[in-house]
């Protein structure tokens, strides 16, 4: 690795549940280089979520460190956070996490709204987001009107919205059918392969994870195996 845009350093997080300490990560350290596509497996309460979580900071890991483009998250505030996130990173969902009463084009500029651009930059770049993801006759239709896969198309622009530099996506398709979970990954290689944006995705599916550069296999809240490819 000679250029990592995100690091975790002896992550660890545990919480109560029912009287007893679970111990969902036990000491995770990875490095993720700009550009990679990296895919995180293993089975289900293994910790891939929590890591996946943590690393966006959406989570706050028990003890250990998150470096993002070279900050420490430990080491701001929690504006200060918001700002780092907003800038560098995208989030993909299963659930794809829309505001159901805002329509597909309202969705991919909300978080153009919460990062303070002109009503004109956020409706210019959102029509183009939405054309990119193949829904450019849906801009008006609310997640309900919207298929699965349509849904996970507008939660991928909305994704790209504030141009980020790494995407987060967690089972991104697990909501989905085979046909259209292989249209969704398209489109995330794509834009890992033609616009240089660092992918790490944590999968469920074995075909997923073989279009990644690298896969990190967890087991037990901790690092089983990493492998590459060839």
């Amino acid at each position: 690795m000679t250029n990592p845009i995100l690091s975790t350093k002896d992550l660890s997080k545990t919480y109560p549940m029912n009287g007893v300490t679970v111990h969902a990560l036990r000491g995770v350290s990875m490095l993720v280089e700009r550009g990679e596509f990296v895919a995180i497996v293993g089975p289900s309460g293994c910790g891939k979520s929590t890591l996946l979580s943590i690393a966006g900071g959406l989570m706050t890991p028990s003890s250990g460190q998150v470096i993002i483009d070279n900050q420490d998250l430990s080491q701001l505030s929690e504006s200060e956070s918001a700002r780092l996130r907003q800038k560098h990173i995208g989030y993909v969902f299963q659930s794809y996490n829309l505001l159901v009463d805002l329509t597909a084009i309202e969705n991919v500029e909300f978080p153009m709204v919460l990062a303070g651009l002109s009503e004109d930059e956020r409706l210019s770049w959102a029509l183009e987001l939405l054309e990119r993801v193949g829904l450019a006759d849906k801009v008006d239709y609310l997640p309900d009107e919207l298929s699965g896969g349509q849904k996970q198309r507008v939660a991928i622009a909305r994704a790209l919205a504030n141009r980020p530099e790494i995407i987060l996506a967690d089972e991104p398709t697990g909501n989905l059918d085979s046909a259209t979970a292989a249209e969704i990954m398209d489109l995330l290689t794509g834009l890992n392969r033609n616009d240089g944006v660092t992918l790490v995705m944590v999968t469920h599916a074995p075909e997923d994870a073989a279009r990644a550069h690298r896969t990190i296999s967890m087991r037990d809240g901790q690092i089983e195996q990493l492998t590459e490819k060839i």
